[in-house]
């Protein structure tokens, strides 16, 4: 007889949830410690097929479609292996059968609503993936424009420093014109003060040169007048 799902799984077909899981990690545990130990294809073999097991088994709709399949194979094993059967049981075999397809078509109904649920959680994921996207480009733009009026700031900074810098610069030019104009008309006075004082000392020589030549011309007059009178 070909090995069910539970026969993999060492648990019986009434088995709980909880001795299904108990029993899937010890079991998955095991052979993945045989096949981390040497390159063991059976062990491989064997952990696929408990994933597998374990997939149908945990998920109870997929574990009601399979017991239905399973108990509908039971019955078809034992009419082949020649056992009586009346039109009864062919009659519970048929509904079997059906029910066992209608619990496959709700199983198939089930894993397309999963595949759409599926399909509309990658989509949302792309569009929460493109909305990350978007606030990722809108705070590197942010930081851009900012890094730009930060540089403007600084460019016009530097322009209003450099502007005093040399508005004061031209001050002390301005400041240093006007001082050597100052030096240079009180040097231009000094000098017109010393050409006049220059020319009043030379005014008072030629003056006194003058009055010392008259002074002289009058005494030889007079010691002329002296010595006719004498004579």
């Amino acid at each position: 007889m070909q090995k069910s799902l539970y026969d993999l799984l060492e648990v019986s077909a009434t088995a709980s949830q909880d001795s299904i899981a108990v029993s899937y990690h010890r079991l998955h545990a095991k052979f993945a410690e045989l096949q981390s130990s040497s390159d063991n294809e059976d062990a491989t073999n064997q952990l696929i097929a408990l994933r597998e097991a374990y997939s149908t088994l945990s998920n109870p709709e997929r574990r009601a479609a399979y017991d239905e399949k399973l108990a509908a194979r039971a019955t078809v094993e034992q009419s082949q292996d020649g056992e009586p059967r009346s039109y009864a049981k062919l009659l519970v075999l048929l509904a079997l059968i059906g029910a066992c397809g209608f619990g496959y078509a709700r199983y198939q109904s089930n894993q397309a609503q999963q595949a759409a649920l599926e399909r509309e959680k990658a989509a949302a994921e792309v569009r929460l993936a493109e909305i990350e996207a978007q606030r990722e480009r809108e705070r590197l733009a942010q930081e851009r424009h900012a890094a730009r009026q930060e540089e403007s700031q600084r460019e016009q900074e530097e322009r209003r420093a450099r502007y005093e810098r040399e508005r004061d610069q031209e001050y002390g030019r301005q400041i240093s014109r006007d001082l050597q104009r100052q030096e240079a008309a009180a040097q231009y006075e000094k000098q017109r003060e010393d050409q006049r004082k220059l020319r009043e000392e030379q005014q008072r020589q030629s003056d006194a040169e003058r009055r010392l030549a008259q002074d002289k011309a009058t005494l030889r007059r007079m010691e002329a007048e002296n010595a006719r009178r004498y004579y």
